[in-house]
């Protein structure tokens, strides 16, 4: 359950007695370490037993901006959780005018992000409690605050380049609405991208969910410090074995994402408008597609998804499942068709460790490392491709689980918790000169 803190704010505390490791505190204002979460979720959730398995003590530090609260991650007994109230902050007349003007940048930044003053109050409280501590921020949600800091251990947890992510939505909703660009969608741009090289060069490690971004955060923006840190993902201790239940004759696929972001509605495009059509009836007759996701109630999005979808009678929308594990189980093929992605890919990664086959497009798949296509993954990027691996698979089910077994031991390799423990050792006995041992 939560309690209050002397501060009035609601704290949980599952830590145990003793002699106390070092401290690690963990920002956020929308994720919180929740195994049946999406990505960003699945990476905090990574993130605290690494730092557990290493020997730290962790405080993950909820900042409830809205009407939510992350319920008591009980999964970890050794985590304590604070929740601090910041659903009446507002940005004021003058940070919205400095905002237009972009000058002066930290006023600006509260239009922004209007939970920075309790951020920047709760994070030097804590710098000043303990010198010695490790700081981590998730998105610029929270990191916005890192250059405002005292010297300290900082980290920014980079689940995106975020301007790109930016950009990438925007054109995305430019398209369905069938407009230009506004001038604050530019503006907003522009204050991201210049926001996100400060922040990665104030810091003192930036940790990346792709190879690809942390290249690009060392090459274009000047900033050594970015390096890519994997995930493992929480109850895969065995792999969950799907094709134990398959049924002759028939693929089921699964397709896991909210229905929002721009990776989920491009991959979804993707299959209803050219995979699919190129189907004959007898083959879609033995296909059933499960979409997994949170949905919101209205949206253009949303809408042109479903208006793509209706001519497939064996699509069925699931919405959010409070156990992810159910959904792997009774189906037997992950769909990743992304034409347009950012991130982690985390899903991949996630079939993976339950012993599910994955087939996918190259930017789906994009944010993976040690992808070896047609052994632990299958890749095709045209529609016809595409669609005559699915008949293909519907055929020779076999293949399913030699992909599967690949998969499974790429996950036990490359992404486990030891492995991933290791590097994060690794990285914070580099950056912030530690001696944690091998």
């Amino acid at each position: 359950m939560y309690r209050k803190d002397a501060l009035g704010n609601i704290e949980t505390n599952h830590a145990s007695g003793g002699n106390r490791p070092p401290r690690v505190y963990i920002y956020s204002d929308a994720r919180a370490p929740e195994p049946s979460a999406n990505g960003p979720g699945l990476t905090i959730c990574s993130e605290v037993q690494a730092f557990l398995d290493l020997g730290f003590e962790v405080e993950f530090v909820f900042f409830r901006t809205r009407d939510n609260i992350p319920s008591s991650p009980g999964y970890f007994q050794q985590l304590k959780c604070t929740v601090i109230d910041a659903r009446e902050e507002k940005p004021s007349l003058y940070a919205r005018v400095a905002y237009w003007m972009g000058w002066p940048w930290k006023l600006a930044l509260r239009q922004l992000f209007p939970a920075r003053k309790v951020i920047l109050r709760e994070a030097n409280a804590r710098i000043q409690n303990n010198g010695t501590a490790i700081h981590i921020f998730h998105y610029l949600r929270t990191a916005n605050v890192i250059p405002d800091l005292p010297r300290a251990r900082m980290i920014w947890a980079c689940h995106d380049i975020e301007s790109e992510y930016y950009a990438r939505n925007r054109s995305l909703l430019q398209k369905l609405d069938k407009r230009e660009p506004y001038s604050y969608e530019n503006r907003a741009l522009r204050r991201l991208s210049k926001l996100e090289r400060n922040v990665a060069r104030a810091c003192g490690l930036v940790l990346c969910v792709a190879s690809e971004d942390a290249k690009q955060t060392v090459e274009e923006w000047s900033v050594p410090h970015a390096a890519y840190l994997p995930i493992s993902i929480p109850n895969t201790d065995v792999p969950i074995g799907a094709g134990e239940h398959r049924t002759a004759g028939r693929l089921r696929l699964l397709h896991i994402g909210a229905l929002g972001p721009p990776a989920t509605y491009t991959s979804l495009e993707f299959l209803f408008t050219r995979v699919f059509p190129l189907l004959d009836a007898d083959t879609l007759s033995r296909l059933q597609l499960e979409v997994v996701g949170k949905s919101t109630p209205i949206g253009a999005r949303k809408n042109a998804i479903m208006t793509m979808a209706r001519p497939y009678p064996m699509v069925q929308f699931s919405g959010f499942v409070d156990d992810i594990r159910t959904a792997y189980r009774r189906n037997d093929l992950q769909l990743v068709a992304s034409t347009k992605s950012t991130g982690r890919r985390a899903r991949i990664i996630e079939s993976w460790a339950f012993g599910m086959p994955v087939l996918s497009t190259t930017a789906g798949a994009g944010g993976v490392k040690d992808i070896a296509p047609g052994q632990n993954i299958l890749i095709a990027d045209d529609p016809r491709d595409f669609a005559r691996n699915l008949q293909e698979l519907l055929h020779n089910p076999e293949r399913l689980d030699q992909i599967a077994v690949a998969a499974r031991q790429t996950y036990e390799a490359k992404y486990g918790r030891k492995h991933v423990a290791a590097a994060l050792r690794d990285l914070l006995n580099t950056h912030f000169d530690l001696r944690l041992p091998l």
